[in-house]
């Protein structure tokens, strides 16, 4: 399996940007930014970047994040710039982007910045998107890198150790993993609740994320099996935690799968609605002070649900299954699920009982994400 080196250069932009270096971020009409994790930056990496591009950064935020603070960003934005004072001659702007980003107390009138509204489709978006694959804060320091063409771009990022990715490259990164996920082991794993299991093992070709699956009893010899699609959940699934329904889930998927004669765990490594376990926790955080889960994710930059199902549609043809039942409870999943190719040929509800943990986290589902759990 040949992997592109443009999909390898995401893969090392994702790396560098999680241990705190620099990346370039180049569009196809020559463009090029010099971008670094916000939630990472100090007064010192700030002025590295102002001097190397001669230019002052800028902060960009989503629209959510925009409006969690106070700003008010046009209708059609996805993301907002802000700019910030020269930081070769101020101090203090780290502090001031950690408030904005919501790392730091806010302690500026929001209503004094400068900010420019950025539309879809803009490498602003790009940029963003390249950090939520990183598992980071939705939250970029950049600056406009000014080079005549793209021969000289290469000979300045040579120079100073910096790699460079194409917008393009980024948005295709996701899709290009899920195809390349491939079955690399598979073993007779007994259950508590279903104890004819297999469980199987996929792995990408460029060494990414891996996703397992459990085929529970007949699966293999059904037309259109039941059918889980489960998205993480460390705090649920292995330590229990009241404040969610997702280790409940798990197991009353897999209860209903055995009592139904067989079915399709598949077990997608999307902790968070794929923001990650340190953004879900940093979430939670919130949630302890009164936002419910939806205005969490928002006030973080985040939207309500990342969650991706192209890897679970990839894995569902590997095992020769096309068509499912599938257990859920969100019409949205289906709607996801149908769009990637699965054909679901009929809804199993998944019901699990409350306790006075979760009570408003499903009330929140039922309300404000369509859930069906009557």
């Amino acid at each position: 399996m040949i992997i592109s080196a443009r999909h390898q250069a995401v893969q090392r932009a994702i790396s560098d940007l999680r241990r705190g270096g620099s990346v370039l971020v180049r569009n196809s009409q020559g463009g090029a930014y010099l971008i670094r994790a916000a939630e990472q930056i100090t007064d010192k990496t700030m002025t590295e970047m102002a001097e190397l591009c001669r230019s002052s950064p800028f902060l960009l935020i989503t629209h959510h994040r925009a409006k969690a603070i106070g700003l008010t960003p046009k209708e059609n934005a996805v993301a907002c710039s802000i700019a910030l004072d020269n930081p070769i001659t101020s101090k203090g702007n780290s502090d001031l982007i950690r408030g904005l980003i919501g790392d730091l107390p806010l302690q500026y009138e929001v209503q004094n910045l400068s900010v420019l509204a950025e539309k879809k489709e803009s490498i602003a978006e790009t940029i963003l998107i390249l950090m939520r694959v990183a598992r980071l804060l939705p939250a970029a320091m950049t600056t406009h890198l000014f080079m005549p063409d793209h021969a000289t771009l290469r000979v300045w990022a040579d120079e100073h150790g910096v790699l460079i990715v194409q917008d393009s490259d980024i948005r295709a990164f996701e899709a290009i993993s899920a195809s390349l996920l491939k079955e690399v082991a598979r073993a007779h794993l007994p259950l508590a609740d279903a104890e004819d299991s297999q469980i199987v093992i996929f792995r990408p070709g460029d060494g990414g994320t891996e996703h397992f699956a459990l085929i529970i009893g007949k699966a293999e010899g059904m037309k259109a099996p039941p059918t889980r699609i489960h998205s993480q959940c460390i705090t649920g699934d292995i330590l229990g935690s009241l404040k969610c329904d997702c280790g409940d889930q798990l197991r009353q998927a897999i209860r209903q799968m055995a009592e139904l004669g067989g079915g399709v765990l598949i077990y997608l490594a999307q902790e968070g609605r794929d923001i990650g376990l340190v953004n879900k926790l940093k979430a939670y955080a919130l949630q302890d002070i009164g936002a419910d889960t939806v205005d969490a994710n928002h006030h973080l930059g985040f939207e309500t649900d990342h969650r991706y199902f192209l890897p679970a549609a990839e894995m569902l043809r590997q095992m020769g299954v096309e068509q499912i039942q599938l257990l859920t409870n969100n019409p949205d999943k289906i709607a996801q699920i149908e769009a990637c190719g699965i054909n679901v040929v009929k809804r199993l509800p998944l019901i699990t009982p409350d306790n006075p943990h979760n009570a408003g986290y499903l009330a929140t589902k039922a309300k404000r994400t369509g859930h069906l759990l009557d």
